[in-house]
């Protein structure tokens, strides 16, 4: 229940579950030891220690992320080329996204690229945007009050889901994919990721036996297909990587695997 209102808070506020208490000016100062040091503190950006490890094995051409934070200068900083997708809905307010867009705006190899769902209001500050569903919007929502898909009622919001997605990683050798977006369609997300990218990593996830079917994020609906991995990270707020169980992933499987077992 406290998870839950916190999750409805922040998008009330319309503020990333990456920000801090003080916001940055200036990109620089998001470093590698800040972020860590501030997982630590609060869990928002505990993933990067793991993604430490994760880059130390694969070079990634195209990082694909749902949710842009401060992690954004992290995956900048180390991958070719970053593409953050921000859902903006009546319940999330563009605030932060506009926020990142002008921190990262000197990076010529970053995307920020807002995701309108049931957004009415002017779009015309967004240079880049994908124009959405109303039904992506509604499915989130139900998502955090009911813990159920939205899919019995309309599962258009998953085609649109899927569109989106096909748009991002067709011909772009995305190697990576991130999901940590406030929407509560978390698990939606994942599943659709299976078979069109390697690697997919998802944060606030729990290990499988303690994983519940009514997550507030829908994360207990997952079906891991049979060519993937999935590797559980138990530190901080949990941590799980998928990776496609084909020879050219051996070595990262087995050194996530191991890495894992360290905790």
């Amino acid at each position: 229940m406290v998870r839950y209102f916190c999750v409805v808070l922040c998008m009330v506020l319309g503020i990333c579950s990456s920000a801090s208490a003080t916001w940055i000016s200036n990109a620089n100062e998001i470093t590698e030891e800040w972020l860590i040091k501030e997982g630590a503190k609060n869990g928002f950006t505990d993933h990067i220690v793991h993604f430490k490890r994760l880059f130390s094995k694969v070079k990634v051409r195209t990082f694909l992320e749902f949710g842009v934070g401060f992690s954004t200068k992290y995956f900048i900083d180390k991958c070719q080329r970053v593409v953050s997708v921000e859902f903006v809905t009546p319940d999330a307010s563009p605030k932060w996204l506009r926020y990142c867009l002008k921190l990262y705006c000197r990076s010529k190899t970053w995307l920020g690229l807002p995701y309108f769902s049931a957004y009415h209001e002017s779009k015309r500050w967004a240079k880049h945007k994908y124009k959405g569903a109303d039904s992506v919007h509604k499915a989130s929502s139900y998502q955090h009050i009911y813990r159920k898909s939205y899919a019995s009622i309309d599962a258009s919001f998953l085609e649109d889901l899927n569109t989106c997605i096909k748009q991002q990683v067709t011909g772009k050798d995305v190697d990576v994919a991130f999901v940590d977006c406030l929407a509560g369609i978390r698990g939606d997300l994942v599943q659709l990721l299976f078979d069109k990218v390697p690697i997919i990593v998802a944060h606030d996830m729990p290990s499988k036996e303690h994983r519940e079917p009514d997550n507030v994020y829908g994360y207990g609906r997952i079906i891991v297909p049979a060519n993937y991995v999935e590797i559980h990270i138990p530190a901080g707020c949990g941590t799980v990587f998928w990776v496609k169980n084909e020879n050219a992933y051996r070595e990262i499987i087995c050194d996530l695997q191991a890495y894992a077992a360290s905790y």
